[in-house]
């Protein structure tokens, strides 16, 4: 494809469904990636994927063996890992654990199915551009040695939390520099246990600075005697590894003693809100490159699918127009970021909640239901929730040993309220653009709950 209309760098989730959607609406699409096509799919994350997302997307659900294990409940921990929170019969938290690997690979099939042309094995030194606009990749291929300039309409980072095209624009609409605070170091492994779970369709979270560090932990079903388990810890230097955190957090928790580790990997994933913009000139952002994740946990499946399918919708609509400027690809800020992107990100506001209190708080909050499996599931649908007066007084009963911990919460509630507010409110062209940065940056900056 000497002229492709699109190119799409990464062949992750988010990457092969924009590449697809491109595709099926008649758009000339390259897709390219480092790896060999046999290990497309294959990541570093925590590999569950929740149903909401396929019936949000029209993308078919995982089958048989791309499935891991059905999951359709969670319960969170305090770090005592006593008076944990159970929620069930919630279907936001209903889905699967995937295998990553075979899922991967189907929806690849499916986007070169569609028409794509996939180049696999190949390193993407940067974009080409002209003044701010965009024009094109350079790269080289890693077989061959062979070095190409390739031009196009419009380029799509999908090179996940790298940001290989991002990080070598500057431009007033696009940001480079993403706080350390707001990313997570994480180290998980595949783990067989030595006894099967009781309810191996569970997810299990775990909160507290003395497991994670500004972090969280999890524990997820692959089978009934086989988990998907590790660590993330964000706020930069000074944490310690998230590979010495997890080897502590072994010895603590019983489900994992003389487990037996089949694999174990690290990275990195951003934890903030999307990026104040996806667009510039020429260029579209998905996945975690678009820092499309979820800020409680760090997934990014779902959240860079939903934003592949409006990606692709809009590449066509601003071709057909002959507009690929930031003005001209505008609408997939203001579809996604009014939408989904709202909710995560008034789900930043509930992680920095969870990251200032104290373990001593956390361990009261749960065993006194300062907090209830209620607020966690309208805090994930990132509207924030509201305590009615009849309610407060209850919990005022509860936690009157505490009634700083009731404080923050209220406090998280309003605020998550007002930054979806601000989503709602998303600027419809780059002339508010600043306006509404400011405001959003003010609300995050009232998050402080110390």
């Amino acid at each position: 494809m000497k002229r492709p209309d699109i190119i799409v760098v990464g062949a992750g989730s988010a990457g092969c469904v924009a590449a697809r959607r491109c595709a099926e609406l008649g758009l000339r699409t390259l897709l390219l990636d480092r790896k060999p096509k046999e290990k497309i799919g294959q990541k570093v994350c925590g590999d569950e994927v929740s149903k909401s997302h396929f019936e949000a997307t029209g993308i078919d659900i995982p089958k048989d063996d791309e499935i891991s294990t059905v999951i359709a409940g969670a319960d969170v921990y305090p770090p005592s890992l006593k008076n944990e929170l159970q929620v069930r019969g919630w279907s936001d938290f209903d889905g699967w654990t995937l295998n990553r690997l075979t899922f991967g690979q189907r929806l690849l099939d499916e986007a070169i199915q569609a028409g794509v042309i996939f180049m696999p094995s190949i390193h993407v030194g940067g974009p080409i551009t002209i003044g701010d606009q965009v024009t094109g990749i350079q790269y080289k291929n890693l077989e061959t040695g062979e070095e190409k300039i390739v031009k196009t309409k419009i380029v799509v980072d999908a090179s996940g939390f790298a940001a290989i095209i991002r990080n070598k624009l500057e431009s007033p609409l696009i940001e480079n520099n993403i706080d350390k605070g707001d990313i997570a170091l994480c180290y998980r492994e595949i783990l067989k246990l030595k006894v099967p779970l009781a309810e191996p369709e569970v997810a299990r979270v775990f909160l507290g600075e003395g497991i994670a560090p500004q972090g969280y932990a999890w524990v997820f079903p692959k089978s009934a005697q086989e988990v998907n388990a590790g660590i993330g810890v964000t706020g930069g230097e000074g944490k310690g590894s998230p590979k010495a955190h997890f080897t502590e957090f072994k010895k603590k928790y019983p489900l994992l003693f003389e487990s037996t580790v089949i694999d174990g990997k690290g990275g990195a994933v951003p934890v903030r809100r999307p990026l104040k913009s996806l667009v510039g000139d020429g260029v579209l952002f998905v996945g975690d490159a678009a820092l499309q994740v979820n800020p409680i946990h760090g997934g990014g499946i779902g959240a860079g699918m939903r934003a592949g399918i409006i990606l692709g919708e809009v590449a066509r609509e601003a071709i057909a127009r002959r507009d690929v400027t930031a003005k001209g690809l505008w609408s997939y800020n203001t579809r996604y970021l009014t939408n989904f992107g709202k909710r995560l990100a008034a789900l930043e506001i509930f992680r920095r909640l969870l990251q200032s209190v104290s373990d001593e708080e956390l361990d009261y909050g749960f065993e006194k239901r300062i907090l209830e499996a209620g607020d966690l599931m309208a805090a994930n649908k990132g509207d924030g929730f509201s305590l009615s007066p009849m309610d407060k007084m209850k919990r005022v009963r509860r936690g009157a040993g505490k009634l700083s911990l009731l404080l923050k919460i209220q406090k998280a509630a309003s605020l998550m309220k007002k930054m979806s507010k601000a989503y709602a409110a998303y600027p419809s062209n780059s002339a508010g653009l600043d306006k509404w940065e400011r405001n959003v940056l003010s609300i995050v900056e009232d998050a402080n709950f110390k």
